[in-house]
């Protein structure tokens, strides 16, 4: 705000002496009109009668042309630096306006605008992972491979789902499987193990894991 109080300063400033500057010009050139004016009056001849002629027969000496002050566009030399000011007043007062609103954007959409973009946005809902059930499947024949994994699952707070034995215990690639609406879930899940292949959960699976939000079925690349 203080820059835009600063801007508008600086502009109506500089109008100012502007406008200073042709109401100066203004004063001089009408002071010079007067004088001359003036100094054409004190020329003038006072017109005389002569003293014997009859009353119909009165001269009036009329002035020769030359003793006539020139003619010049006074009027029109005001109007024009009349406008030249309105102009100037004019467009100090846009800047003005044009900074305090924010640019060409009613009500300052601009800046709020700015506002909106700076702030972080957010990849997703929030997981709370107290309320995500992961279970664990073993699809390899390593011993305690599945309770392993449950274990680092509870230790990044989620809770603690089945551990069982999948049908392919020969799987060589790790999956994680989510419920219908918890893929956010099954991404935190993915993220915390290092499991990269995620998809819906199959029946087979479900018939094992129980109600679990999640279901990790481990393959060998997660063997030791």
């Amino acid at each position: 705000m203080a820059g835009v109080v600063q801007a508008i300063g600086a502009a109506a400033g500089c109008a100012a002496a502007v406008g200073l500057t042709l109401l100066s010009a203004l004063h001089f050139s009408h002071a010079r009109e007067l004088k001359r004016l003036r100094e054409w009056a004190a020329r003038a001849p006072e017109p005389r009668t002569a003293a014997t002629a009859p009353a119909s027969q009165q001269t009036v000496i009329v002035p020769s042309r030359r003793s006539r002050p020139r003619s010049s566009p006074i009027g029109t030399r005001y109007v024009a630096v009349a406008v030249a000011g309105l102009v100037v007043l004019g467009g100090a007062a846009a800047y003005g306006v044009t900074q305090l609103t924010g640019g060409d954007r009613p009500g300052g959409q601009a800046n709020a605008d700015r506002g909106l973009s700076d702030k972080p946005k957010r990849n997703g809902p929030v997981v709370r992972p107290g309320n995500v059930t992961v279970a664990v499947l073993n699809g390899t024949t390593v011993p305690g491979l599945a309770a392993a994994l449950s274990d680092q699952m509870a230790a990044a707070g989620f809770k603690k789902g089945a551990i069982d034995v999948f049908s392919d215990q020969q799987l060589a690639e790790s999956v994680v499987q989510y419920a219908p609406g918890h893929e956010a879930a099954a991404k935190a899940v993915s993220r915390r193990v290092g499991i990269s292949r995620r998809e819906p959960v199959s029946t087979e699976s479900r018939a094992l894991a129980g109600d679990a939000n999640v279901i990790v079925i481990a393959g060998a690349d997660t063997a030791p």
